[in-house]
């Protein structure tokens, strides 16, 4: 049986606990809703303020160059090119791109599972698409289709096997688009190795970029005309978000997948619970069914404890591997064990 004992010997053998000190986190918070937000860190405070002193205070500069800077740095961690990146104003913005794209190639039909992608389809059915939600939704694929699937799965915290549905979809003459936003920047995407020719992701949350933070694209293939008609985010955000990304720099990405799943995994240990998953598809999320979700999740923040409730019986802890250390995980499962 693991000990918070234990746990501390894991944070003082971490080649990742340096970066705890790169976010500035209030004294007894233990920030476990990452994926939406995330804890502010000392580069984006540092991108900002010099975005406002030095690019648009001295130099009139509107950071023309920034987007490219921020692809190079965000490349690494999604496994895509640097020149197959771009960034929209919304991840709402950048879906309807990869959709217009996608019926360009002749696409008309958007196929995704229930509840994941449900304003999308409401927006593309408005506008002559047939638009489903269905269970298993990649056993419905032919040449007429676009998939949307989250790698998360929302509901369990599995991680999907992208290769696979991006292998799926091409056999069957489909386009697939992958959200990404609940896994880059703590666990290895490898989007070009494996097949993928199109993902979004929210720039805030594991990458750090804050309230406003402008959404990544990876397209290529028939879908890389989207690139090109990206509604544009505004400087300001995409400094955050460039300035967020200097944390990774030197990191190495199957580290933070480890160190996500250890973190996942000792969560449900201290829980008292088994962990469902097989540790290969534990993604950094632990995912509980609970039908006081909501108000389980206020309690905790009271306690300095903060989660997502994704649904009235559902609460979401995001275990972000750089900002968390292995006995927060501990001591996180054990409020929420003194609450449930």
């Amino acid at each position: 049986m693991t000990t918070r004992e234990d746990c501390a010997a894991l944070d003082a053998g971490d080649p990742l606990a340096y970066l705890r000190e790169e976010f500035l986190v209030p004294a007894g918070a233990l920030r476990l809703d990452s994926d939406r937000l995330g804890p502010l860190s000392r580069g984006a405070r540092a991108r900002l303020d010099g975005f406002l002193r030095v690019d648009w205070g001295a130099e009139f500069s509107d950071g023309d160059r920034l987007a490219e800077a921020t692809a190079d740095k965000l490349a690494p961690l999604t496994g895509a090119p640097a020149a197959s990146l771009g960034f929209a104003a919304s991840a709402a913005g950048a879906l309807e791109a990869l959709a217009a794209a996608a019926h360009e190639a002749g696409r008309t039909r958007v196929l995704a599972p229930p509840g994941e992608f449900t304003a999308l389809l409401a927006r593309l059915g408005a506008n002559g698409w047939s638009a489903d939600e269905t269970g298993l939704p990649e056993a419905r694929l032919d040449g007429d289709t676009l998939l949307a699937m989250r790698h998360l799965d929302p509901v369990s915290g599995a991680l999907r096997d992208i290769a696979d549905l991006a292998a799926r979809a091409r056999a069957a003459g489909a386009l697939a688009v992958f959200d990404c936003s609940g896994t880059a920047g703590a666990l290895p995407a490898a989007l070009e190795h494996s097949g993928v020719e199109a993902a979004v992701g929210r720039g805030c949350g594991f990458l750090g970029g804050g309230p406003g933070a402008p959404a990544w694209v990876y397209a290529a293939g028939e879908l890389g005309a989207a690139l090109a008609a990206l509604p544009e985010p505004s400087a300001l955000a995409l400094a955050a978000l460039d300035g967020a990304l200097d944390t990774f720099a030197g990191v190495d990405v199957a580290a933070l997948g480890w160190k996500a799943r250890t973190l996942g995994a000792l969560f449900l240990e201290a829980l008292g619970e088994a962990d469902p998953l097989p540790p290969a598809w534990r993604g950094a999320h632990v995912v509980l069914a609970q039908p006081d979700a909501t108000e389980l999740a206020a309690g905790l923040a009271a306690d300095g404890v903060f989660a997502s409730a994704t649904a009235p019986d559902r609460i979401s802890f995001a275990l972000s591997p750089l900002s968390l250390r292995h006995v927060d995980a501990w001591d996180a499962a054990e409020a929420v064990r003194a609450r449930r």
